[in-house]
């Protein structure tokens, strides 16, 4: 409604500027015909009345033209000392003018007075004011606004009752069955009534047919959400299962993993620590034997020299093998323990290649597959040594078992590890072997893949290792590989791992 009377208004403002502009230059161009009209009667009427002293004669010409209402006085001033001014007093009656009157104007008119063309008798100055047009056009604006402002009146009680009859109303009522509709849980009872057959009945059907439609789909909808929910239930709990499912397969790959390394160090172990036994049976044996000789009292200085020689080899040998006994020891008990335990702590990085190589060594005592550790010595990370462990443990069985056939073809593998930047270290793991096929590249972090199905592979040993570098240590892994020219796994850890978010968060 607004909108419309504004329209209204600048449509009637505009045809009324014009109107009003209009009639303001035609009231000019009456103004200026109507003044050039009382100089030419003025000229034609007062030279003979003037000449004759015919002062009577003067004044009804002068008053003749003070009917113009621009006209508010005329003075005529003659050669011969005449001096004749009419003006209209307030009660518009014409009066003669005073000596000293002088009339406010804002246009004055002299017209010479010639008689017969040739004798000059005086002078006529005509006092005009613009007050009477400019007061008819003030009228006319005023009628101009006072016309749109009824107009728009009108059209404002005419529209409000018409909309709130014709329109306000039945859209309330709509508005009224919508909420219904909204806050009844099966759009019961938002059915409306309205029985003119116009615009707002055409809505209002649509209106029912649509809320009718919109209970029989909430019946359905309702119903498909208790079998959604059903199903839902039954997704989740079968979800559940199988992450059950597959962190006890981690957990076995992880033991299986731990279980080699064990059986491997116990088999490793056996040679020194059955040499240890045979070199100590041998020295308490040639002990007891010079040992008698001493009792008896013929013991010989090349017995004692003989012995004094056994004891030092013996002693050699199991030292030696008593030291390679402890390493070993030492090496796996470091490992196992951090892959057993989830602790943090800091540690070397050169060290600790060297102790999870060594204990993987047993692995390796039957192949021709050589490891080259090729680290600076001054790293130091502060991270999870047993993730660490298992994930490079993972990748160096991986590449025996599938790049070197289980140790059946030769090569070498390779560990370089340099700081990429102060906060990162870059470790690369690589090996001549067969490589990975083109098809199987963007798989082998997949859960369960392997191309060892029916050798014992379990499929989860890199994607474990994917896992452990993505979340425990914060890291990124990725894989190049070419079929015959051996593959390359990069890792990028950084030297302070993330402190991880509690289970609970995590869910």
């Amino acid at each position: 409604m607004l909108w419309l009377m504004a329209w209204i208004t600048v449509i009637l403002g505009s045809t009324g500027l014009y109107s009003y502009l209009h009639d303001h230059k035609l009231s000019q161009a009456d103004y200026l015909t109507q003044r050039a009209a009382v100089q030419a009667r003025l000229s034609m009427s007062l030279p003979h009345g003037i000449w004759q002293l015919d002062d009577e004669n003067v004044r009804l010409a002068l008053d003749s033209e003070l009917s113009w209402p621009s006209i508010i006085a005329i003075n005529v001033k003659g050669e011969s000392g005449l001096n004749l001014g009419r003006t209209r007093g307030s009660n518009g009656e014409m009066r003669d003018m005073l000596p000293s009157e002088h009339p406010k104007t804002d246009d004055t008119l002299n017209i010479p007075i010639i008689y017969q063309g040739k004798e000059h008798l005086g002078t006529a100055t005509v006092f005009l004011s613009r007050d009477a047009l400019m007061q008819r056009e003030q009228e006319h604006l005023i009628g101009i606004i006072a016309q749109i402002l009824l107009l728009d009146g009108l059209i404002f009680v005419i529209m409000s009752f018409n909309l709130s009859r014709f329109l306000f109303l039945p859209l309330a009522k709509l508005q009224q069955a919508l909420n219904t509709a909204i806050r009844a849980p099966d759009a019961s009872g938002a059915q409306i009534t309205h029985l003119s057959d116009d615009e707002i009945g055409g809505i209002v059907n649509g209106f029912n047919r649509i809320v009718a439609r919109t209970a029989a789909d909430l019946a359905k909808r309702t119903a498909a959400e208790a079998v959604a929910r059903e199903e839902k239930e039954k997704a989740q709990q079968a979800y559940l299962q199988l992450m059950a499912t597959q962190e006890t397969l981690v957990e076995a790959e992880k033991m299986a993993s731990l279980g080699s390394l064990v059986a491997g160090v116990a088999h490793e172990i056996n040679t020194p620590v059955g040499v240890t036994l045979t070199a100590a049976s041998h020295l308490g044996t040639a002990t007891s034997h010079i040992t008698g000789k001493l009792e008896e009292g013929n013991i010989k200085k090349s017995d004692f020299q003989s012995y004094l020689e056994t004891a030092k080899e013996c002693c050699d040998l199991i030292l030696a093998n008593s030291e390679r006994a402890a390493n070993l020891i030492h090496s796996f008990k470091q490992v196992a323990v951090d892959q057993t335990s989830e602790a943090r702590r800091s540690f070397h990085l050169h060290d600790y290649l060297n102790e999870v190589i060594t204990s993987l060594k047993p692995r390796f005592k039957h192949t021709n597959v050589t490891i080259d550790i090729q680290c600076e010595e001054d790293i130091l990370l502060d991270s999870y040594p047993g993730a660490f462990a298992q994930v490079l443990t993972n990748l160096v069985v991986n590449a025996l078992v599938h790049g070197f056939d289980g140790g059946s073809a030769s090569g070498a593998i390779t560990i370089q590890a340099e700081r990429d930047s102060r906060q990162h270290v870059q470790l690369v793991v690589s090996d001549t072997g067969h490589g990975i096929a083109p098809e199987n590249l963007g798989r082998i972090f997949d859960p369960f893949f392997t191309t060892k199905r029916g050798s014992g592979g379990s499929g989860l040993g890199l994607n474990i290792a994917y896992n452990i570098v993505k979340q425990r240590l914060g890291g990124n892994i990725e894989v190049h590989s070419q079929l015959g020219a051996g593959t390359s796994f990069t890792l990028t850890l950084p030297c302070t791992a993330p402190i991880p978010l509690h289970k609970e968060n995590v869910e």
